[in-house]
């Protein structure tokens, strides 16, 4: 019988790049080893694809990924949604427009043009992705794609794609870098939420999640106990029930204690 199920977030909630702290610390695998044990599942809900989701140490009973266009739980598929090719398309055919570098992703590959590009390379370097699942995009021909990715080297042309292009996707950009996430409208890891719940058959009230950027909102929104880490956007608060402390200061031990979890 399940309790509930906790969701977290990766970059910036369980790892912090701008503290160079890459994985989860000690005290977070510890935390979560105590919570699996009380009877909570532990989801991780991330921006990233399951090809460049580290090992992180944690025994995970299922991932939201790529922003919640792929969700399974106990290792079976509960939501997959890709991109319309044309969608797709549209992304490839302004990069050189606007001169930004896209990485097309899926959960087993992903896809770019960046790949001899100083700024991507440097934005892969700061979040710790390994350059091995990156592809030419000459490759991606027939491709599925959930999500792009999109590094640029100015604030004026984050403000003029996401503009142009606001009608067709929704633009989430990352906190401490000059990139966004790409996704879909109406595709969130909050739509995810509802879907994994039933699934597992764990009322929403009993759904909590640790998040710290903008694409979180929907999630922090969807579950019983949204909890804000301590750096964090301030967009997110209004759908928080706390906040807690820093990476650097363990906030996802100490949130779990503070909700009464572990």
């Amino acid at each position: 019988m399940n309790r509930g199920i906790v969701f977290f977030d990766f970059d910036g909630t369980l790892v912090d790049e701008t503290a160079r702290i890459y994985r989860p610390t000690a005290a977070t695998k510890e935390a979560l080893r105590q919570l699996k044990e009380n009877g909570y599942l532990a989801v991780l809900a991330t921006g990233r694809a399951k090809c460049y989701v580290p090992e992180t140490g944690i025994a995970w009973d299922g991932y939201v990924t790529s922003n919640g266009a792929h969700a399974e739980l106990c290792g079976e598929e509960i939501f997959d949604s890709c991109m319309p090719d044309e969608l797709v398309k549209m992304i490839i055919d302004n990069a050189d427009r606007y001169k930004y570098i896209f990485v097309a992703e899926n959960q087993e590959k992903c896809y770019t043009n960046g790949l001899d590009n100083e700024h991507f390379l440097s934005s892969l370097s700061f979040f710790d992705i390994p350059m091995s699942v990156f592809r030419p995009v000459s490759e991606a021909d027939g491709a599925r794609v959930h999500k792009m990715f999109l590094t640029f080297e100015s604030e004026a042309v984050y403000d003029a794609v996401s503009s142009e292009l606001g009608e067709f996707f929704s633009f989430s950009r990352h906190r401490t870098n000059l990139s966004c996430d790409v996704d879909m409208a109406g595709i969130s890891k909050g739509a995810a939420i509802s879907k994994m719940a039933a699934a597992a058959g764990v009322s929403i009230a009993d759904t909590y999640a640790f998040g710290d950027n903008s694409n979180d909102y929907e999630m922090l929104k969807a579950v019983g106990t949204g909890i804000a880490m301590g750096a964090h956007s301030p967009d997110i608060e209004e759908v928080c029930s706390f906040v807690t402390k820093t990476v650097a200061e363990e906030g996802i031990s100490y949130g779990l204690r503070h909700a009464g979890l572990i």
